[in-house]
Formats: C-alpha cells, structure tokens, sequence
C-alpha cells in the first residue's frame, strides 16, 4: 500500500467521524515516518473516488502554514460515500463495487478515464452525465486548461458515439456561419458544420450524437445559433414515438431552393466550452435559460493518470448509463415526477424567487423543470447512489439558476445575504462575516451554491460588483 492510500485510510475514518474536517486534522494522524505531503495527493484522490467532497477553503491553524489556505471536507450524502467509508450500522465498510447499477458504471466510467488519461472524480462524470439527460444544452465552464473539451471527446468514444467537433470562430456573427448559406456561385445551399452534425443525428436513430461546439463565446451564441435555440423549445413525437424538435430555421435563400429540414434529435446531446476571460464573449440570458452551466473548477495538480498507455483497461459496459441518457423526458407529462419532488423544488425556488428577481435572474419554469427533471431522473436510474437528492439539487440551483445573477448595488448585495439566508435555512445576523457564513455553509444542504453565493459576496466587497461567472 502507497502512502497516499494510507493517507486516504485516514480519510475515510474521519469522514465517517466527523461531518467536516480539514487537511489539518489529518496530521496529527500520520503514521510515524508518514510526511504531511502525502496529504494534499492521497486527499485528491479520496475526493475523485467519491470518498469526499471539497465545501470550502479556511485558513490553516498550524503556526507554520499559517496564511495557507486548507480545504474543508466532508463526506457527501450519498449511498457511494456511506459504503466506502463505512458510516452507518447498517452498511458494511466495503469498496465501490458494493454499489450497483448505475452507480457502479459512473464509477468503472471515472476509472476508465483516469486510466485513460483524463483526471476526474466521480461527481463530476455523474453530474456530467446528469446534465446531459435533463437539458437540452450543456456549457462546460472553468479555466483554460481543465479539461472541458477532453471530457466531452472521452465520454463519447467510451459511449461509442459520434462524436462532432465545431470549432467557433470569432468572427461568426450570424446563423449562416453556423447552420449554413445559399451559394450564389452554385446556387444551392451549402449547409454549415452545424447544421451537419445535427442532420448526422436526425438520421441515425442508431447512435448517440455528441456536438461539442468548442470555446462557444468567442462568438456571441445568440447570433449564430438563435435558430437551434428557438427551435429547442418545442417537441413532438413522430409515428415511431421518437422526440423531435421543431424544423430549425434556415438563412434566407431563393424561392424554388431544395433547402433539408432538420431538427433536433432526441439521440443529439449539445455541449458547449466556454472560458472567461478578456477574449471571449458574455453568454446572454436567452442562452443560459436553456443551458445549464457546469463548473470545472476543480483543479488536483497531484493526480496523475493510472496507468500506462499499455495497460488501459477496456471500456466498461455501460448499459445503465446508456439507459439514462435514452430517458429525456421533454415535457412535464413525460416526467412523471412524484407530488413529493415537486413540491420539494417548488418550496425551494419558491423561497429564492424574491431574491433572483433583484439579481437579474428571475425563477420561472425553465428553472423549475430543470431541476425537477435532475431530481427525477436521478431517482428514476438510481444515480442517488453517487449524488443524494439534495446534491443533485445543489448542483441544479448553481448550473441553472445562479448563472445569470449579477449586480453592482447594495441591494443586489442585500439579496445574495437573504440567498445564502433560505440555503441555510436559517437567520443571518447583519454583522455576520463570510467567514462566519462559511463554516455554516459546509455543513448545510446546499454547500456548492452557497459557496458560489459567499464568492459572490467577496467580490462585491472587494470590487464593487459581483457575478456568478
């Protein structure tokens, strides 16, 4: 046994402890001749494994890193972490395999990449996957560098789906980038790299289509793909049952020109990369309406692929996943939510509705069928095993709800404090610090968003404005 799996020992029996700790109570634990830097790898990889999950970052309290900022950790709700960490009488300590279904395949997945070459954890190919069931767009977000395109390329091949790459230019200012343009030289349309990859989809019921649309805001979205985003709204079933978008509208053409008509396939899974920085584009409301933005922010500079090139395992079966991605229900009927799930979004959204109305991002239906979608499929195909329901509804308040709350003014400050107020589901006291809120914000339902709510905080305080990007 390595000492990061020692370490990682360690891990699991203060997960099962204690509902957080930090890197700092590991120390003390070390074995003799253990050095403390085999905390930060064996604690990596304890979070990809689903051992535990990162809520915050606190100021070390060992005198000689004093200044350095230590993670915060907990072991999140889920059957996965129950069983690994043996918490609870009733579950036995036991390995991943123990989790079935679903579950199980979210894991050999997560193996599969890393030995691949693709560090991950296992939250972030569940929700990943989730996302992809549930929305009808995806935006991988986070910094240069962190993986977004790979993620998309490596879960397709390991779905065995076609898989199309659209590089955005920053020069697209129109549809007819994207989806095509009537050649006056052969006087025919010329269908655009967009439009093909969704035509590819519409005529292979056979496959799982996977359109990356790589760094997405170089250009402004709205402008070259205002069509597919408007034909996305509506959905109907053909003679087969299969669900199919509305027709996309194409550029203008002549009269009597053999335009095709496409639309969007319920087997096509839109993904978009975006980066942030003083080159790229601002994604609109419209857009982020239908998206759900993922954060990959997770960075472990001390994880290294698993294995070498020569002993890559082969690709899992993945019949449960395949299962999940087939079931995107495209309306309420189709849904079948229980009272239950309903009325526990409902109560939820209902208590932030105020406050996103003042921050720029009112609650409305897309957002309450986003996650009330989540929350059933996760039920539905048993991926609360790897991500608890109140996980599953964290992440949908930061990737469909939060992404467009923005301000500059007091009262926009005021509203982030009631938001963080109805997360903790409890009063905030008008002196109360962020580092106050924080140790709050690791133990409550709900630690990703507030999370994001107190960054949010900070950067008004020290900019004067605030935004979930």
């Amino acid at each position: 046994m390595s000492s990061t799996d020692d370490v990682v020992e360690i891990i699991k029996q203060l997960a099962a402890e204690r509902e957080t700790f930090t890197s700092d109570d590991i120390r003390p634990l070390l074995p003799e001749g253990l050095s403390p830097r085999s905390i930060p790898p064996a604690v990596g990889k304890a979070r990809r494994d689903g051992i535990v999950e990162e809520v915050d970052r606190i100021k070390s309290t060992i005198p000689e890193r004093k200044g350095s900022l230590v993670p915060v950790l907990r072991r999140p709700g889920s059957h996965l972490a129950l069983v690994q960490t043996g918490a609870g009488s009733a579950i036995p300590s036991s390995e991943a395999d123990e989790v079935g279904g679903l579950a199980s395949e979210v894991v050999e997945l997560k193996n599969y990449l890393n030995a691949t070459g693709y560090v991950c954890g296992v939250e972030e190919v569940a929700t990943y996957l989730l996302l992809l069931a549930s929305r009808g767009w995806v935006i991988l977000a986070g910094p240069s560098g962190t993986g977004k395109s790979s993620l998309v390329r490596r879960v397709a091949e390991s779905l065995n789906g076609d898989f199309h790459d659209v590089q955005v230019k920053p020069n697209w200012v129109s549809s007819e980038d994207s989806l095509g343009y009537y050649s006056e030289v052969s006087q025919t349309f010329v269908p655009g790299v967009v439009l093909q990859a969704l035509e590819a989809a519409q005529d292979d019921q056979s496959s799982k289509h996977f359109i990356r649309l790589d760094e997405m805001n170089l250009a402004s979205p709205e402008y070259y793909l205002a069509e597919v985003l408007s034909a996305g709204e509506s959905w109907s079933r053909d003679t087969t049952g299969r669900a199919l978008s509305d027709a996309i509208q194409l550029p203008p053409a002549p009269g009597g020109t053999a335009l095709p008509e496409v639309r969007i396939a319920d087997n096509a899974f839109l993904i978009g990369t975006v980066n942030v920085d003083e080159t790229t584009r601002t994604l609109s409301p419209k857009v982020l309406d239908r998206s759900a933005v993922y954060d990959l922010h997770h960075v472990d500079l001390f994880a290294m692929p698993a294995a070498a090139a020569s002993e890559i395992p082969p690709v899992p079966s993945l019949g449960a996943v395949g299962k999940l991605l087939e079931d995107r229900p495209r309306s309420l009927a189709d849904l079948g939510a229980s009272d239950d799930q309903v009325d526990v979004v409902a109560q939820l959204l209902t208590a932030l509705a105020e406050v996103g109305a003042v921050l720029g991002g009112p609650v409305g239906y897309r957002q309450r069928d986003a996650l009330l979608t989540m929350l059933t499929l996760g039920v539905r195909h048993g991926l609360t095993d790897v991500l608890s329901p109140d996980t599953i509804l964290d992440i949908g308040l930061r990737s469909c709800v939060m992404p467009k709350w923005q301000g500059s003014t007091p009262a926009g400050h005021a509203a982030l404090r009631r938001a963080v107020a109805v997360l903790l589901d409890k009063e905030i006291p008008d002196d109360a610090t962020t580092e106050t809120l924080q140790s709050q914000a690791s133990v409550s339902r709900f630690p990703r968003s507030c999370e994001k709510l107190l960054a949010m905080i900070d950067q008004f305080t020290a900019l004067g404005y605030f935004s979930a990007w």
